[in-house]
């Protein structure tokens, strides 16, 4: 999140001596180009650092860098990255809509398992992330925000620690 920051911020600075200067160096032809050209390459690479930060903080709303389940409150605590710090998001139970787990992509010409699951509530326009390997979905939680229901015939496991922090 901060390299995203960082990048914002110099992203601004140089698009603005591109959109200055572009084409003064020897080996850029030694003459100032067009506006239009200067004017092009400042607001690009500018838009490019401004959008990597946008996108991440997109992310970093979406994923899910604790989760703690309150069985007696039936409320479900995610806490979600912020470019400074976590945010605590507090749902009922009753509004998880879903949770899907994902895996096995294919990528290029080879095939990555990095298993991750979406965690979808009601009133939510996009789902929450959550890292398998980190811990954030115990299987008993999966269990219990189905409301439930076993999947594949499968028994929940014994209780376990209902709070695990990945970062």
């Amino acid at each position: 999140m901060f390299f995203s920051l960082a990048c914002a911020a110099l992203s601004v600075p140089v698009g603005v001596h591109l959109a200055q200067t572009y084409g003064l160096n020897p080996a850029d032809g030694g003459a100032l180009a067009p506006l239009t050209v200067r004017l092009a390459w400042g607001i690009g690479v500018t838009l490019l650092g401004v959008g990597f930060s946008a996108a991440m903080w997109l992310y970093g709303r979406c994923y899910v860098a604790r989760l703690d389940l309150d069985e007696t409150a039936h409320q479900l605590h995610v806490y979600t990255l912020r470019f400074f710090g976590t945010a605590r998001h507090v749902y009922d139970v009753d509004d998880v809509v879903g949770i899907r787990r994902h895996r096995w992509r294919y990528i290029g010409e080879d095939w990555v398992d990095a298993p991750w699951y979406t965690l979808r509530l009601a009133g939510r326009r996009l789902p929450f992330i959550l890292d398998a390997p980190g811990g954030t979905l115990h299987r008993q939680w999966r269990y219990r925000l189905r409301g439930g229901r076993h999947r594949r015939g499968k028994p929940p496991l014994p209780s376990q620690d209902t709070s695990q922090d990945i970062l």
